[in-house]
């Protein structure tokens, strides 16, 4: 029997993302009881960055790592997480999804900018397959696939700073992934703090029961380890390459918003589906080649 070989860092990133595919249904449940995205995300990092402080505390080269250089790629991974954090409460969670995935788009062609690599022949196919999904998705009804709300914006925002920070994260190979990790919860923190200034994005502050901030503690000790998973994984893979194992998060995410939140989930929405699950297995399956049993 043949099965694909995924190394270590490749099974990190595919079991984090389908679990990412999973994120918005705490988000979608505390936001219908009361406490907007905005608030629900600035708990989760400001718990996430309590969480991993005993961690510092004990691990030196982690604390020397984190430089100004680390802070900035925070700002775009965490930013990144933030955006897209919001972007679930504000547009439906198959278009917030499908739209953060044009980043292994981005992150592909930044590969060839800078990092010199090759536009393969599965890696391109794997593009085409990408951007066709996307295109009948997004334009499944004749229209043009264009961002249509502050949700569908926050989201395209969220993948391109994605695509750089986890560019950034892949030149820094050699830093620990606890650094990079504090790293994201930093400046996710400072860019969703920010956020909550706002008050046409963040509205009052809502009153936190028990219940919700049990939901928010869970939700980042699952972020804590599912974000430390993809970004040691990163520091391995090429971005295009890690940005397209991710792609797993749109098989959990569409399927469960289908099912549980009663999205439409027609013909369109299937075809494209398939495309860019096509496009993930384009890319992955030729390069890590049969295994068998």
């Amino acid at each position: 029997m043949i099965f694909p070989r995924l190394t270590a860092s490749e099974t990190a990133i595919a079991v984090s993302g389908a679990l990412w595919g999973l994120y918005w249904i705490p988000v979608r449940h505390l936001d219908a009881r009361g406490v907007g995205a905005v608030w629900i995300t600035l708990g989760l990092f400001v718990v996430g960055l309590a969480l991993l402080v005993p961690v510092l505390l004990r691990h030196r080269p982690a604390r020397a790592a984190l430089t100004p250089r680390m802070f900035a790629t925070g700002l775009l991974t965490g930013g990144s997480f933030v955006l897209y954090s919001v972007s679930l409460v504000l547009t439906e969670v198959a278009a917030a999804i499908l739209l953060f995935y044009l980043s292994p788009v981005w992150a592909t062609v930044l590969g060839r900018l800078l990092l010199a690599e090759r536009f393969t022949g599965s890696r391109l196919a794997a593009l085409g397959l990408g951007l066709g999904g996307l295109w009948v998705v997004l334009g499944g009804e004749g229209g043009v696939p264009l961002p249509r709300s502050s949700g569908d914006w926050c989201a395209l925002i969220a993948g391109a700073m994605w695509a750089l920070g986890s560019l950034r994260v892949h030149q820094d190979a050699t830093v620990s992934p606890v650094a990079h990790t504090t790293s994201f919860f930093a400046g996710g923190a400072t860019v969703i703090a920010v956020i909550s200034l706002l008050p046409v994005m963040s509205g009052p502050a809502p009153v936190v029961t028990p219940g919700a901030a049990a939901i928010v503690v869970v939700v980042a000790v699952v972020t804590i380890a599912s974000m430390g998973g993809i970004l040691w994984g990163v520091r391995l893979l090429s971005p295009g390459r890690a940005g397209l194992l991710l792609m797993l998060e749109v098989i959990t995410g569409l399927v469960s918003a289908a099912v549980l939140a009663g999205e439409p989930f027609g013909i369109a929405r299937i075809i494209g589906s398939v495309l860019i699950v096509g496009a993930a297995l384009v890319e992955v399956l030729p390069s890590t080649g049969p295994r068998r049993a």
